[in-house]
């Protein structure tokens, strides 16, 4: 019985094997994501080849920001995460400093945003306020029934007076 199981599952590794070898070859999922010609603004607003290429650079730039301050605001929550046993550990100070991390973050935000609108034509740049206004406010997603609970379901209720 074992004998025969063997090459059905040596034949699964090879395939797993050839899979996973495939993904980090090509790499599909980075390639969605992180490909800024392909970026949602640039579709939305039409941004010609110049400003593409311009945009390319921000986006490069402010990118590499972004990581650098996760990584930083990472370690900062390691450090305090993993301080539980320490009776004499200051949280206040490594608090604040984690917000100001997360401020000097939302401030390059902003500025990448303020660049990204400079370069856009005075068309271009009404739709771009939409757009941020858009992504500010969620979409517009409100919740059902105005903010309000939803109805409770049938089963078990009495029904409702009229």
């Amino acid at each position: 019985m074992k004998l025969k199981l063997l090459p059905i599952f040596l034949f699964l590794l090879i395939i797993l094997n050839g899979v996973l070898i495939f993904m980090l070859v090509k790499k599909p999922h980075e390639n969605l994501r992180n490909n800024p010609s392909n970026n949602f603004l640039t579709e939305q607003l039409q941004f010609s080849e110049d400003q593409k290429e311009a945009f390319q650079v921000l986006d490069e730039e402010h990118r590499n920001l972004m990581i650098h301050f996760e990584e930083t605001i990472k370690d900062q929550k390691d450090i305090l995460f993993s301080s539980f046993n320490n009776e004499d550990f200051n949280i206040d100070s490594l608090t604040v400093k984690i917000g100001l991390l997360e401020a000097k973050k939302d401030a390059q935000v902003f500025s990448f945003f303020k660049k990204v609108r400079r370069l856009c034509t005075v068309e271009q740049a009404k739709k771009f306020d939409k757009i941020i206004k858009q992504a500010i406010r969620g979409g517009e997603r409100r919740p059902p029934n105005d903010g309000r609970m939803p109805p409770p379901r049938n089963e078990g209720m009495p029904p409702p007076p009229r």
